[in-house]
Formats: C-alpha cells, sequence, structure tokens
C-alpha cells in the first residue's frame, strides 16, 4: 500500500511520520474487512524494513491481524535510522521545528522530513508495540544486514507474546536480491508454511 504522500497516494512525503503510516495502514486494513470481496477475519500484514514497525505497531493496536510477518524489521529507530541518513543530520532534524530537513539516503535519493518524524524516531518502540498482538508471528533477520542491528529479530520474538518463529539468514537488508531471486524466494516459502501451519490462528475477529 502507498501511505500518505508516497506513490500516489495525496499528501507530501515531507509530512511523513510513523504515526501517520501505523493510521493508514489500520484503515487500510479495516477497508479491506469491509470489502465483500474479502475475507475480512484472514487478513495477514507483511512489513519490511520501515514498513516491519508499522505492522508491528498495527498488530499491537488492534489485535485483528491473522499472522503478521516481519522482514528485517526496524526495533529500534533511534539506532537505525542515525545511523542510515548520519547523526548530524538527525540531530539537525529533531532541533529544527520550523522547516523540513533535506536528507540523502545512502543510494543517493534526496527526500525532506520534517521534526514530528524526528521526534517519533527518539520515541518510538516497535518491541513494546508487539506486545498486545498474540496471534502468530513469523521474523525474518539476515545475518548480513548493516542497516538493522543484529538481535533486533530475537528481540521481536521475546517481547511476542504469541507463537513466532524467527528465521536468520545470511542475507543482507534486501535479502541478496542484487544477486538474484533465490534467498527471497525462500524466504517467501518460508513464511507461508509458518502460517499454513497454524490454521487455528487463521481466522480472527
Amino acid at each position: 500500500m502507498d501511505f500518505r504522500g508516497s506513490g500516489e497516494s495525496d499528501g507530501l512525503f515531507e509530512n511523513t511520520t510513523y504515526s501517520n503510516q501505523i493510521a493508514d495502514g489500520i484503515a487500510a486494513m479495516e477497508f479491506l474487512r469491509s470489502d465483500p470481496r474479502v475475507d475480512g477475519h484472514r487478513i495477514f500484514l507483511l512489513g519490511w524494513s520501515q514498513g516491519g514497525l508499522v505492522a508491528a505497531a498495527i498488530g499491537g493496536r488492534t489485535n485483528r491481524p491473522s499472522g503478521i510477518a516481519l522482514w528485517a524489521a526496524i526495533g529500534e529507530p533511534s539506532v537505525s535510522f542515525p545511523a542510515l541518513i548520519g547523526r548530524e543530520t538527525y540531530l539537525r532534524g529533531l532541533a529544527e521545528e520550523s522547516i523540513a530537513t533535506e536528507i540523502v539516503m545512502p543510494w543517493g535519493a534526496r527526500l525532506k522530513l520534517r521534526h514530528p518524524f524526528f521526534q517519533e524516531v527518539a520515541t518510538h518502540d516497535p518491541f513494546d508495540e508487539i506486545k498486545a498482538y498474540d496471534g502468530p508471528l513469523f521474523v525474518a533477520e539476515g545475518s548480513l544486514d548493516t542497516a538493522i542491528p543484529a538481535g533486533t529479530g530475537r528481540k521481536f520474538v521475546s517481547a511476542h507474546n504469541g507463537d513466532n518463529e524467527l528465521r536468520i539468514s545470511p542475507v543482507d537488508h534486501a535479502f541478496n536480491t542484487s544477486l538474484g531471486t533465490e534467498a527471497l524466494d525462500a524466504l517467501v516459502m518460508a513464511t507461508a508454511n509458518f502460517f499454513a501451519l497454524r490454521p487455528a490462528f487463521l481466522t480472527r475477529t
């Protein structure tokens, strides 16, 4: 899905926050639940990277998804985000309340983000969010991932009060897709198999 300010959705990306993205995700899930073409009691969430942070929060705040998969999910944004954009830029974004802060991503993309985003980076706790979700949780972590601190996946499953599985593979943050799709294909199958073996959790209210 495209959050507000992303893809084909309305709005400016510089106004995005974790709170807005979580609200958009919940709204999208509720929209699907109300669609007669969809079994509203069999909705699964899959979040990669920052999307994993969002999926964890949606699960914790609604406890409605039939299952959640977190792929290389951000668990400690106040660690990962400054490392991604540079601590000086991060601190500038925290301090600047009137105008958007321009950031340069490691791959060259230039973005602008406003003060509320940086505030939430400093305070949001995905591990605390996932505690309230008791459905099945699949967590994937790459041992070659330099964007997510090692052990993040273990912290997610430790915080989760339900059935879960942690898969650690020798992949980077993008699951070695620069070399082909073999590792990603294996992850897709492992995720699907995890949920397929848990029929008791396939239908939730």
